[in-house]
């Protein structure tokens, strides 16, 4: 099972990554996007930082459970807040099924971590 929580730590550390490093750096594409959502730049910078701070967690949590599990958690709680912050912009189903499959992946990794730990 451990194997699956490495697996999913990467993967999760990737895209995590991939999302946060353009928030905290405000560039353009991101502000964009959470114009369209209804997020201003201050809001966007700080999910960016929970993101890397997820990240972080994530990847320390291959040693310490239980700060992987949190991190699992909390990045799970930021999906939901994605997910209904598109519902309320009245984005289509491809735009809520992204962060409904990446709340999934959060979800199953926080279960597989407590598992392995």
């Amino acid at each position: 099972m451990f194997v699956v929580t490495v697996v999913l730590t990467i993967l999760l550390a990737l895209l995590f990554s991939g999302t946060g490093i353009p928030k905290v750096a405000g560039m353009e594409t991101s502000l964009r996007r959470a114009h369209h959502i209804g997020v201003g730049p201050r809001l966007n910078r700080l999910i960016g930082i929970l993101e890397i701070c997820g990240v972080l967690g994530l990847l320390i949590g291959l040693w310490l459970a239980w700060l992987g599990a949190l991190a699992g958690a909390g990045l799970a709680a930021l999906m939901i807040g994605a997910i209904a912050t598109h519902v309320r912009a009245g984005d289509d189903r491809k735009a809520i099924a992204i962060p409904a499959i990446v709340a999934l992946l959060t979800a199953a990794y926080t279960v597989t971590r407590l598992i392995s730990a």
